[in-house]
């Protein structure tokens, strides 16, 4: 199939009734398709009769000419069957590709879907709260305005009034003051579904809600201390630095098998990780769960360094140093940015990272569409000079990720030698 080739133009195409007719078409069908494809729309006679009902050639010229001015735009193109003999134009099986959705709607003069059915929406809203108002929000066009700016996606699959008995239950949810917690109060109120309302402290003002009614779920901290057992001794555990590790996989090799480079860290894997970290130091929103085999006694100890003023010195420094072992992409460094604000001097942590950036170097790795990371953004910077002048020049310059899995450790205890136990 032939592909016509086009030159970009500044000037749009005339708003010709044939061509808002079929781009119209064409994007009402990208609206419903579900394929992962271009979106292609047929000129057949049900879609553009005009082709095929012309009674002369000098028309069905005219009609060609205009889907060329708007394939020049860009924003479609048109392809083909290879041309035969005494073929005319429709009989090489025309059909419109889509190539730029937003600037042919805002031409055509389509409103999405979605689109339309927020407008409808707000409509409903302003309609119902007008003729209900003991069920009405305190300032109503705060709301509206709020949700024109910070559309609900989540409801956009209810019809309108469902999506409306959602928002006036959790309204007088917001009103009563009834303490709880954050996916609970989501769940009850939209159709069972707990993380509608994560990220959405500005609805839930607007809406009533008191202070800090809405709990939030708390940091789940999974703990495993360095252990000594010695023959005439009870079992020991001192720290003298902290690691913190973003996958569990990972987390749990190290912790059964302490390498020399380990041997005295507090190991650390943070459940929510990317939700959590301002969380941490926090006793009232931080739960700590440590991991056997070790003694009970290091509990308190771990509970003085994470949550007592004294580990909070004024300088920013903190009791320990603190390292961030992770995936080696943007998101593990965009974690340990994330980490050095409440515990301002983490590094990344060389005897993991390090081996890593070999990797990579030699080729291995991923795409980030390979695993679903293409939307991952680079932080610029993380504030740690190991990651901000090795790490992330690398991941720009490779354009490819590797995850922390991927490393061996068992080669770095061979290399470095085991902690013994």
């Amino acid at each position: 199939m032939d592909t016509q080739p086009f030159l970009p133009i500044p000037d749009s195409p005339a708003p010709h009734p044939f061509l808002l007719r079929v781009s119209q078409s064409l994007l009402a069908k990208a609206e419903r398709s579900s394929a992962t494809g271009p979106v292609r729309l047929s000129l057949d006679r049900k879609v553009a009769p005009e082709l095929y009902d012309a009674v002369d050639a000098d028309q069905i010229q005219l009609l060609r000419m205009q889907i060329d001015d708007l394939c020049h735009t860009g924003w479609v193109q048109l392809r083909l069957e290879a041309p035969r003999a005494f073929a005319s134009f429709g009989d090489r099986k025309p059909k419109l590709e889509l190539s730029d959705f937003d600037a042919l709607a805002a031409w055509a003069g389509y409103t999405p879907r979605a689109q339309r059915w927020r407008q409808q929406w707000r409509a409903h809203l302003a309609e119902y709260w007008a003729a209900t108002p003991l069920q009405a929000p305190s300032d109503p066009a705060a709301v509206l305005d709020h949700l024109a700016r910070n559309p609900l996606l989540p409801v956009e699959c209810l019809s309108v009034e469902e999506a409306t008995l959602s928002i006036t239950l959790l309204t007088a949810l917001c009103r009563s003051g009834q303490p709880i917690a954050l996916r609970e109060a989501s769940a009850s109120v939209f159709q069972g579904r707990a993380k509608v309302l994560d990220h959405r402290e500005e609805l839930l003002r607007l809406l009533g809600a008191a202070h800090e009614q809405f709990a939030d779920t708390p940091a789940q901290l999974l703990l495993a201390p360095p252990y000594r057992t010695a023959p005439d001794s009870d079992a020991t555990a001192a720290f003298t630095e902290v690691l913190f590790i973003e996958n569990l996989v990972t987390f749990e090799h190290m912790a059964d098998t302490r390498g020399s480079a380990w041997a005295d860290s507090l190991l650390i894997y943070a459940a929510g990780f990317r939700g959590s970290t301002r969380k941490l130091r926090m006793r009232a929103n931080c739960r700590l769960y440590l991991r056997a085999p070790a003694p009970s006694m290091v509990l308190p100890e771990i509970e003085r360094w994470l949550f007592s003023t004294a580990a909070h010195p004024s300088d920013g420094q903190t009791s320990l140093p603190v390292h961030f072992f992770g995936d080696l992409d943007y998101a593990g460094m965009q974690i340990l940015a994330s980490l050095r604000e409440v515990f301002p001097h983490t590094q990344a942590w060389r005897p993991g990272f390090a081996p890593l950036a070999k990797l990579l170097e030699s080729g291995a790795g991923h795409a980030p569409q390979w695993a679903t990371k293409a939307l991952q953004t680079d932080p610029g910077a993380t504030g740690c000079a190991y990651a901000d002048s090795a790490l992330l020049p690398l991941l720009r310059v490779k354009d490819r990720f590797i995850d922390q899995e991927a490393l061996d450790l068992n080669a770095i205890i061979r290399s470095h030698g085991s902690a013994g136990r």
